[in-house]
């Protein structure tokens, strides 16, 4: 997939392996500034490892991922909302945390960062949650409370892996819309899902994966793989009933 925009992540024949177990074979692709990004497969297609590979959370076998070293990442990662909902904390505070892992000792939070800890719940609209436990939020909050933990740095890129797979359908359009304003603010959006039904409508460019490298273009194009698309019907028959175009 050809562009002028600037390289911030290239990833070069990478092979990610657990154990005897190989998750990714030969996977190559860059990831573009402003890119809104959905990388889609089946359960143990590699999608999960492919993102932890791009932020050095797992151990490579073979190939490389180069990343711009001027980029800050912000990630997203699967299943949080249940671990986190029990944690006995107010929005501001899970949210203020997003701040502590660029500190150093002491990690103390200043004027301007509970600042921008509220410029960010301003964003998400979310500021009248800022002083409720994170127990007392619907599915929906709590997943904008994550994401502006995520947010709250300033980060150039963001990951988030399934984000809307707890939401109904309600919901996750509304969480589509926050991201494609994210995007057109300047942030590249990666989006790990099995929601392409819906993240089709918003995204740039989509990656499909089955342990390497499938199909890398833009979604339309990808509707007319359809030896390699099982969602394509399911996004055809969704946009038929709103009179819409596939």
């Amino acid at each position: 997939m050809e562009t002028t925009k600037r390289v911030i992540i290239n990833v070069d024949k990478l092979t990610v392996k657990y154990q005897s177990f190989v998750a990714l074979r030969d996977v190559a692709f860059r990831l573009y500034a402003e890119d809104f990004v959905a990388i889609i497969g089946a359960n143990g297609s590699g999608k999960t490892t492919l993102i932890k590979a791009m932020l050095d959370l797992v151990p490579i076998a073979a190939g490389k991922v180069d990343k711009d070293k001027h980029i800050h990442v912000g990630y997203l990662p699967q299943h949080t909302s249940m671990q986190d909902r029990f944690f006995p904390a107010t929005v501001d505070e899970v949210v203020s945390t997003g701040l502590l892992a660029r500190k150093t000792f002491p990690k103390l939070l200043t004027r301007d960062d509970r600042h921008r800890v509220g410029r960010t719940l301003d964003y998400l609209d979310i500021r009248d949650l800022r002083k409720k436990r994170i127990g007392a939020l619907s599915g929906g909050q709590l997943q904008r409370v994550l994401l502006a933990r995520a947010l709250v740095s300033d980060p150039d890129m963001l990951i988030l892996d399934e984000p809307t797979s707890a939401l109904d359908q309600s919901m996750r359009e509304q969480f589509f819309e926050i991201l494609r304003k994210l995007n057109g603010d300047g942030v590249t959006v990666v989006l790990v899902t099995h929601d392409i039904a819906s993240a089709g409508d918003y995204v740039n460019r989509v990656i499909y994966l089955d342990q390497t490298l499938l199909f890398d273009g833009s979604f339309g194009a990808f509707c007319e793989t359809e030896a390699i698309s099982p969602f394509v019907h399911t996004h055809k028959l969704r946009h038929a009933k709103q009179g819409g175009d596939a």
